[in-house]
């Protein structure tokens, strides 16, 4: 996904990827700034607590399926 793809392709993207969760989309630089996005995609995973669990620029797959297993402590 691209910084600029619409709400439409956004949704297609992630029904067509199985994904379960939620991805945000800004309309301004608010979020960005709030959370130091200094390159895209940056991926940000949050625990049920509200904190963030796992952060780093780029699409790494596995370190997406480690933070994730770190957080449901396998």
């Amino acid at each position: 996904m691209n910084l600029k793809d619409s709400a439409e392709t956004i949704t297609k993207y992630f029904k067509e990827g199985g994904y379960t969760f939620r991805p945000l989309r800004q309309k301004g630089d608010e979020v960005s700034l709030a959370y130091g996005v200094r390159g895209y995609p940056t991926n940000y995973l949050i625990d049920a607590e509200g904190r963030v669990a796992g952060r780093w620029i780029g699409f790494e797959e596995g370190a997406l399926r480690a933070a994730l297993s770190k957080l449901a402590g396998k």
